[in-house]
């Protein structure tokens, strides 16, 4: 990956407007701010030849943006990803990806002194104008990848079994996880772009509802069978009641093979709900 150096403050050497995490403790540089970046100059003079003569005209600029990573060159014609130019930009709460910016100016033909120079880094390459960069992924499009995963939902079985049980009686709730859909850890993985992006879901908590209005609150387990299950219910009143249990998933991205990160938000998934029946019993003396 192309370094991010770390900066005392968010000016560069030429006084340029730059962008940081924390600029007063000197945070992470992030190249270029939105305003910096939407500012550069997209005409320049330019000398060349024409007609015979030498001529100073102002000519336009073609920029182009490269992700900060590994080799990629303004050249390259496949560009690689990496995972940490993504992150650098979401840490500093910009659109991203990190980017290298380059431009050259738009000399007429036949003269051959147009060579590219690299301008700076931005987290805005979208704002970078006269952008001739081919489409880029963007930390949007992973994380609405992530946001329509087919994710695991989770279903709840009870004991004990047959899906009745007495009043007072505790009853031991647990979690399964169907083989369809993606459950927490396992990997999607899928190409965005001509990048390969890998998507895996992570568990924050889960809640299971009861069905008399009570639920166990946000757990990070899992429930059990009798008796060391640690989700368990006793109802006080006979009745037909409907349980279920939610999971909440948060997510992590990895992009050609990059390491992982995580993505902001979270999503929760309810599963199908199943019915228990709460009766109570009544004693008989039988003279016999």
């Amino acid at each position: 990956m192309v370094p991010v150096p770390a900066r005392a403050d968010c000016t560069d050497e030429t006084g340029s407007e730059l962008f940081c995490n924390d600029a007063e403790s000197g945070g992470t540089f992030a190249g270029f701010t939105e305003q910096a970046t939407r500012s550069l100059p997209p005409k320049a003079e330019a000398k060349y030849v024409e007609g015979g003569k030498q001529v100073t005209k102002v000519v336009p600029y073609e920029y182009v943006t490269i992700l900060a990573c590994g080799n990629n060159t303004v050249t390259s014609t496949v560009e690689v990803g990496c995972t940490s130019a993504y992150q650098t930009c979401t840490d500093a709460n910009a659109p991203g990806p990190y980017s290298i910016i380059f431009r050259r100016l738009l000399i007429p033909e036949p003269d051959v002194t147009k060579v590219w120079e690299r301008v700076g880094t931005t987290c805005w390459p979208n704002a970078v104008p006269n952008n001739t960069a081919r489409p880029q992924l963007t930390m949007a499009m992973i994380k609405s990848q992530w946001e329509h995963t087919p994710f695991a939902k989770p279903t709840v079985a009870t004991q004990p079994v047959g899906g009745a049980t007495l009043v007072t009686l505790p009853v031991y709730f647990q979690l399964h996880y169907p083989a369809a859909g993606f459950q927490p850890n396992e990997i999607n993985t899928v190409t965005l772009l001509g990048h390969q992006v890998r998507i895996k879901p992570t568990f924050k908590h889960n809640v299971f509802t009861f069905g008399d209005g009570s639920t166990s609150g946000t757990t990070q387990s899992g429930g059990g069978t009798y008796p060391d299950g640690d989700i368990k219910h006793a109802y006080d009143k006979r009745g037909r009641y409907t349980t279920s249990v939610a999971t909440t998933y948060g997510g992590q991205y990895s992009v050609d093979g990059g390491g992982w990160a995580d993505i902001p938000g979270a999503i929760t998934v309810s599963g199908p709900a199943s019915t228990i029946e709460v009766v109570t019993t009544k004693n008989e003396l039988v003279n016999q």
